[in-house]
């Protein structure tokens, strides 16, 4: 089957539930075929209305997200209290991934009590055909790994992972390390692309920063090679759309490069 390419809709802002249409219409000019959009920017389009825009297209909606980048800890608190709806909602347009991020380790029980929450989530969506992937950021790296590590050691069979590689590296860690510690987890990956700290550590365009993609194209042709490989661009400098097409191209080039004759990256 092969690498099937997502792009996050995140790029495009928190205005973009106002024009979905347009959004798609651009992903699938770029050559996605899938899309991944935080919950809340689709809670308010009926299941069919979304389904359709989105077959207009070509597209899937290959994943939504809770609580991934969510400022606001109230939000995400209260987004983990509609599981059922959400649930109900990715059933009738055939999302078979949702993301959720935000663990935080405050205190031993605290974390304790947040783990066994995300496990009883992760068993209700595999009883509705739905994996539930935890989506990584920097902070997990923190202080030796404490939240990674204790995420890993406390997190039930259900519960997958999504790896955000940019923010692997981001928070120090050896990516292609991280990869083959989560081997048997991993249900989808995020390419994500962070500028150098002294040049401001902003998200850029794929391929622009300090990812080594090369390698974990490899890791991922040898270990992982029937997944969504996702683009995720939190902020751009160019329209939306034009850094959808250029993140495209370079997911191409490197997913889809023979290794005997070399990158051409």
């Amino acid at each position: 089957m092969g690498f099937r390419l997502g792009c996050q809709t995140i790029t495009w802002g928190e205005q973009q539930r106002e024009y979905l249409p347009d959004v798609f219409a651009q992903v699938a000019g770029a050559g996605y075929e899938g899309v991944e959009i935080g919950f809340r920017h689709i809670r308010q389009t009926a299941p069919h209305m979304l389904r359709r825009r989105l077959e207009e297209n070509g597209l899937v909606l290959a994943a939504s997200h809770i609580g991934g980048n969510l400022a606001d800890a109230a939000q995400a608190n209260q987004e983990r209290t509609v599981l059922d709806e959400i649930l109900d909602y990715l059933n009738a347009v055939d999302c078979p991934l949702l993301m959720y991020s935000g663990l935080r380790y405050n205190d031993a029980e605290q974390f304790r009590r947040d783990m066994e929450a995300l496990n009883r989530a992760a068993e209700a969506c595999q009883g509705r055909g739905v994996r539930l992937l935890y989506h990584n950021h920097d902070w997990e790296f923190a202080d030796n790994r404490r939240v990674m590590d204790a995420l890993l050691a406390e997190s039930g069979d259900a519960l997958g992972i999504c790896p955000d590689v940019g923010w692997v590296v981001k928070g120090g860690a050896d990516v292609v390390a991280f990869l083959d510690s989560m081997r048997l987890r991993i249900g989808a990956v995020h390419f994500k692309d962070f500028a150098a700290e002294e040049s401001g550590g902003d998200t850029v365009m794929l391929g622009e920063g300090i990812v080594p993609f090369p390698q974990v194209a490899d890791w991922l042709r040898h270990n992982a090679p029937d997944i969504w490989v996702v683009a995720e661009q939190d902020r751009a400098a160019v329209p939306a759309a034009e850094a959808a097409q250029q993140n495209a191209r370079y997911l191409l080039a490197v997913l889809f490069a023979d290794p005997a004759e070399g990158s051409a990256l």
